[in-house]
This record gives structure tokens, C-alpha cells and sequence, in this order.
């Protein structure tokens, strides 16, 4: 795969990341605000639910911004590394 590949790849990935974690912000402020309308006592699960959702879109928008940074900075990326070590292995035997 070859540098503009890779890096249309991630930025494609970073992309979705950012819609799904912009998505997860909005959809963990309306039960937040929901919350705090009703009272910080009230049995309302959905704040747990959207948090969670929040978490893991921000966890994953975090991993695509690493990777894409990474392979900006060091031309790097998880799935070049892998066909290096293919390469450098092939080549060894």
C-alpha cells in the first residue's frame, strides 16, 4: 500500500471516528441536561448509556487521531509496519 493510500485510509478512519464521536456528544448532552432538569436522584438510565456510548466513540476517535498523527509524523502506520516485518522476514530466510 503506498503513502497516499495509507493516508487517505486514516484520514478516512479519523473521519468516521470524529462523526461518530461528534454523534456521541450530542447524543450524551440532551440525557445530561435531561438529568439536571429532573433532578441528579432520578432512576433515568440513559445517562449511564449515553456515557458510555461517549466513552467509547471518544476512545475511538482518540486511536484514529494517534494512528493518523503517527503516520503524518513518522510515515508510520500499523498496517505498513506489518508488511515491513513480512518483508524483513522473507528476506531473513
Amino acid at each position: 500500500m503506498d503513502s497516499e493510500k495509507e493516508l487517505a485510509r486514516l484520514h478516512d478512519q479519523l473521519d468516521q471516528a470524529k462523526s461518530l464521536y461528534d454523534d456521541a456528544r450530542l447524543e450524551h448532552y440532551r440525557p445530561v441536561e435531561l438529568m439536571r432538569e429532573l433532578g441528579a436522584s432520578h432512576p433515568d438510565g440513559s445517562v449511564r448509556q449515553a456515557t458510555h456510548a461517549f466513552t467509547h466513540a471518544l476512545r475511538n476517535y482518540r486511536v484514529a487521531l494517534h494512528k493518523y498523527n503517527r503516520f503524518l509524523l513518522d510515515h508510520m502506520s500499523p498496517s505498513l509496519e506489518k508488511t515491513q516485518r513480512l518483508k524483513k522476514r522473507s528476506t531473513q530466510v
